[in-house]
């Protein structure tokens, strides 16, 4: 089993080079092994999968190392991640396994991991590959006969979004939703119907693991493009949302064709918020705009920065008594009114809640957010075993510099008199992410010119320029 399926919020990789199915089997002997370790009286867990094209056989392997430890399986068939959760909430079963690669390509494949209804990540997840290297496996030696249950729990989590927001039946906005042919299609059409959204129409809403229009991550402009043209030809449409593999993030697009950033969402969610629960923590993580953090401190919100990544920020949120969290990714997690996980069609439902209660749209409402020049986050590919090398050596460079302020509770976010930079691993890919921002235009140009200038011994002179827009 190779290390780098390991990662820090999940374990997830290439099926068939990093990640072989056979050996999901040993995997879910190690992972049903830490769970039993945490809480000796474990007796059941949740599986669930996505709509990848190898999540059945997985599945089956999972089921086969349960069964043969003695634990009970609720087996709630194929899903979007959010509704596993859901059923960690409205169960009595609190743990589980997610199969699923989220926003990766369709030949990535992997695990998500709750314990007690909360993520399995970081060291716990080496935890997990210390039993799978030893094989100190938890021994069934009552030999238990398990149970393998099946249960559909979408109609459940439909009513209970229908219910908490019968105040958005009958909703006549014009929207469209990409499901990415992803696990959205299992809930998006269904919800349409139970809130009568007569205007509200699904795209790509059939499940197909080759994800054949388009990969299903919504961050990225290029996987939005037919929401981009139906929202140019359509003059009665009027916004455009896009869901990732596993839906637990959304993205939308404003009628003018402006995809919108995790933080600027951020900031419309926490503005409503914090009407409601005046002076309440709002949690983001390192890649938000200077702006965000403006608007916080604007409204009264006590700000939390916090490392990038959902799992952390799930942990942050409840160590925190947060409110409200969000990731530059379109990750939301509302600790109000809601379990405090990330929800891409709860968040969906708090958005258009905002619209409704504003009567603005949403090119509108983020007019709010204060003007800077910023970039996107930025992603470039280097060896997996390079990335962490490369970002310490960025941070031994700014930390001999003088009169900025360097946080580096993930990477390097270095805020100095022209602004900030950002250089961080990702855990996802093998990449480094960078991101940066200015009041003005050659604030920014100097703040990428000393990024570049630490990072291009790394790479090709000319590629990383064009990489960086410099």
């Amino acid at each position: 089993m190779k290390n780098v399926i390991f990662r820090e919020y999940d374990i997830r990789g290439i099926v068939g080079e990093e990640f072989e199915i056979n050996e999901s089997y040993l995997l879910t002997k190690a992972i049903i092994s830490y769970l039993k370790a945490k809480q000796p009286d474990l007796k059941s867990i949740v599986v669930a999968r996505d709509g990848r094209n190898h999540s059945p056989a997985i599945k089956d392997q999972v089921v086969k190392a349960a069964k043969e430890m003695g634990i009970n399986v609720l087996d709630i068939g194929i899903c979007p991640t959010p509704v596993f959760y859901f059923s960690l909430f409205n169960t009595d079963v609190t743990s589980g396994l997610m199969i699923t690669a989220s926003h990766n390509p369709a030949q990535y494949n992997g695990m998500k991991i709750c314990l007690n209804k909360k993520s399995v990540w970081g060291k716990e997840i080496q935890e997990i590959k210390n039993i799978c290297d030893t094989q100190n496996f938890f021994e069934n030696k009552d030999n238990k006969i398990c149970k393998i249950t099946y249960k559909n729990i979408i109609p459940e989590y439909i009513n209970w979004l229908a219910q908490n927001f019968e105040h958005l039946k009958n909703y006549d906005i014009n929207a469209v939703i990409d499901c990415g042919n992803a696990a959205g299609g299992t809930v998006i059409p269904e919800l349409i119907k139970k809130m009568n959204w007569k205007n509200v129409k699904p795209i790509f809403e059939n499940l197909d693991g080759n994800f054949p229009n388009h990969e299903a991550d919504p961050t990225n402009i290029k996987n939005m493009q037919t929401v981009f043209n139906l929202l140019k030809t359509d003059s009665n449409l009027e916004l455009g949302i896009g869901l990732d593999g596993d839906c637990d993030r959304m993205d939308p697009m404003t009628k003018s064709g402006y995809l919108v950033p995790g933080d600027q969402l951020l900031a419309i969610f926490s503005q409503k918020v914090l009407k409601d629960s005046p002076g309440a923590t709002i949690v983001f993580d390192v890649k938000a705009s200077g702006s965000l953090i403006e608007l916080l401190k604007k409204w009264g919100a006590v700000d939390h920065i916090c490392p990038s990544g959902h799992s952390l920020i799930k942990d942050a949120l409840f160590k925190t008594n947060a409110k409200l969290a969000g990731e530059l990714s379109c990750h939301f997690f509302f600790n109000d009114r809601y379990f405090g996980y990330d929800d891409g069609i709860y968040s969906i439902l708090r958005l258009f809640e905002i619209l409704k209660e504003n009567n603005k749209n949403l090119d509108d409402l983020i007019k709010i957010f204060p003007n800077k020049e910023r970039s996107a986050e930025i992603r470039i590919s280097c060896k997996e075993s390079e990335k962490e090398q490369i970002v310490s050596h960025v941070k031994n460079i700014f930390a001999a510099k003088k009169d900025i302020n360097n946080i580096t509770i993930d990477g390097l976010r270095s805020e100095g008199k022209n602004g900030w930079g950002l250089i961080r691993a990702s855990n996802t890919q093998p990449a480094i992410c960078l991101r940066f921002e200015s009041n003005t235009k050659v604030g920014l140009k100097n703040v990428k010119k000393e990024f570049y200038n630490a990072l291009v011994p790394y790479f090709n002179s000319k590629e990383l320029k064009e990489k960086i827009e410099l």
